[in-house]
C-alpha cells in the first residue's frame, strides 16, 4: 500500500533550510561590506597621514635647502674674509719689510763697504757697492748669509776697481715670521 503523506515537513524542512542559507548569505555580504569599510577607512587614514607625512618632509626639504644657502653664503663670506686677512697680512709684511731689510743691512755691512745701488724685484735682491779688499767683501757675504733675512747669497761680481773692490752680490730676502 501506498501511504501518502498529507503533511508538508520535508517541504517546509527544505524552506527553513533555504531561509537560514539565504540568511547566513545575507550575514555574510552584510560582514563583508562592513569589513570593506573598515579596511576602506584605514586606508584612507593611512593615506592622509601619509600625505601630511609628505608635506611634513617637502616643509622640512625647503627649510634645510634654504639652511643650506645659508651655510654656502657663510662658507663664501669666510673665504673672502680669510682673503682679506691675508692681503692685510701681505701688505703689513710688505709695509715693515723693506724697513727691515734696510736696518738688516746697516748692521751687518763691515766697515770700509759701501752700497752704491740697491735693486729689490720682488724677492730678489741685488746689491752693488765698493769694498777695500776680497776679504771685506766675503765677509759682507758671511754676514748676509748667517742673517735670518736673506738666503741664497750669490757673488756675482768681484774685480778691482782703482784702489778699492767692486762687487755685484745676489740674494733672496727672507722676512722672518
Amino acid at each position: 500500500m501506498v501511504t501518502i503523506n498529507l503533511l508538508p515537513i520535508k517541504s517546509e524542512l527544505r524552506r527553513k533550510a533555504l531561509i537560514e542559507h539565504i540568511m547566513l548569505l545575507v550575514l555574510c555580504i552584510v560582514l563583508i561590506f562592513i569589513g570593506m569599510g573598515f579596511m576602506q577607512n584605514s586606508v584612507k587614514r593611512e593615506r592622509e597621514t601619509l600625505q601630511q607625512e609628505i608635506v611634513t618632509t617637502k616643509l622640512e626639504i625647503q627649510k634645510v635647502t634654504k639652511e643650506a644657502g645659508e651655510i654656502e653664503q657663510f662658507k663664501k663670506r669666510k673665504q673672502e674674509l680669510e682673503r682679506k686677512l691675508e692681503i692685510i697680512s701681505e701688505l703689513n709684511t710688505k709695509k715693515t719689510g723693506p724697513v727691515e731689510v734696510l736696518d738688516q743691512i746697516s748692521l751687518i755691512i763691515p766697515e770700509k763697504t759701501w752700497i752704491n745701488s740697491l735693486n729689490n724685484n720682488g724677492q730678489n735682491l741685488v746689491l752693488e757697492g765698493l769694498a777695500v779688499d776680497n776679504p771685506t767683501i766675503a765677509t759682507f757675504m758671511k754676514r748676509l748669509q748667517s742673517s735670518e733675512y736673506f738666503n741664497d747669497v750669490e757673488l756675482i761680481l768681484a774685480q778691482q776697481d782703482g784702489s778699492n773692490h767692486k762687487f755685484v752680490i745676489k740674494c733672496k730676502i727672507k722676512l722672518p715670521a
